[in-house]
């Protein structure tokens, strides 16, 4: 089954992973762009000018009916508590005005420091940051939003992004693995901790499953996508395989983002999630291939040769 979905933030890394696999899928596929920047998307994209916060004018620049809106918004990291909560408010305005499936790409966030080292859909939300609050929060938000029959949602979680639509934001390429063509993988924990990773042409493959499947999911659904679970030492092994070389591992102690943090406003934002580094997890959910069909999951090295290390 496929149809018209309409990409929000369709300039943004994620975004552009979604979109190029739902147009490979054959789904006519527009992008929400601010005024004047049409012209930076790709030829196969149909560009959607107008306000991300007035949901009729988008509605009325998207021209035809729409059966899908992927929320690939983002807040700058350090703008979170003042900008997440109105840019997720406007994506529910926009699908709900065009009656549209809302397809939203969550995170661990909301489970908190004491989480468990296997992350299923049923667990509880217990975050312990503020990043982590807002987020359990917004979900919420798109939960009483589908009970109350406005617009209905799905929500695939999923570890730190990675994947080459998105290598200067990405923890993987703009940080830990910058130095690997010297042989050297950068690590801002111990280096044995299970951390969970989601490749990105892997997980918009399951975004367009999931819209394909979209007559036969509930009001409001939430799913894990396992993708990779792999400690730096893992990392450092595939880019091994990459290079053809050992890799060595080196910890960069917490005191330096630390001490970068006074100057750089994101790594400061980014202090309160470090324990990501430090407590295991991985996402697991039996539900997800019942409901999606098959899941195909790229090998790491295979994923970490496709970006730029």
């Amino acid at each position: 089954m496929t149809g018209h979905v309409l990409v929000l933030g369709a300039l943004g890394g994620v975004s552009q992973a979604v979109a190029e696999e739902f147009h490979r899928q054959g789904w006519q596929v527009s992008g929400l762009v601010r005024q004047g920047r049409a012209g930076e998307l790709p030829d196969w994209m149909w560009p959607v000018e107008a306000d991300l916060h007035d949901a009729e004018a988008v509605a009325k620049a998207a021209s035809s009916r729409v059966d899908v809106v992927f929320d690939g918004l983002n807040a700058p990291y350090h703008r979170w508590t003042e900008m997440a909560r109105p840019l997720y408010a406007a994506a529910l305005a926009i699908a709900e005005r065009l009656g549209a499936l809302h397809l939203f790409p969550g995170n661990v966030y909301g489970f908190g420091e004491n989480m468990p080292d296997r992350l299923t859909p049923d667990l509880i939300a217990a975050p312990t940051s503020e990043k982590g609050k807002i987020r359990v929060e917004v979900e919420r938000s798109f939960a009483e939003a589908a009970r109350a029959g406005c617009v209905r949602t799905c929500i695939l979680r999923a570890g730190d992004f990675f994947g080459p639509t998105i290598s200067g934001q990405s923890w993987l390429t703009a940080f830990i693995a910058t130095k690997a063509g010297q042989g050297v993988i950068r690590s801002p924990g111990p280096k044995d901790v299970p951390h969970a990773w989601a490749y990105l042409p892997d997980l918009a493959r399951v975004f367009v499953q999931l819209a394909d499947q979209r007559d036969r999911l509930a009001a409001f659904e939430v799913f894990h996508f396992e993708g990779h679970t792999a400690s730096i030492a893992d990392i450092a092994e595939a880019a091994g395989v990459v290079h053809q070389r050992l890799m060595r591992v080196r910890r960069v102690p917490g005191f330096v983002f630390t001490l970068i943090g006074l100057f750089d406003p994101v790594i400061r934002a980014s202090r309160e999630m470090a324990y990501l580094w430090r407590v295991p997890h991985r996402l697991a959910d039996r539900r997800l291939e019942a409901v999606a069909g098959p899941l195909v999951a790229t090998p790491l090295s295979t994923a970490l040769a496709s970006i730029t290390l």
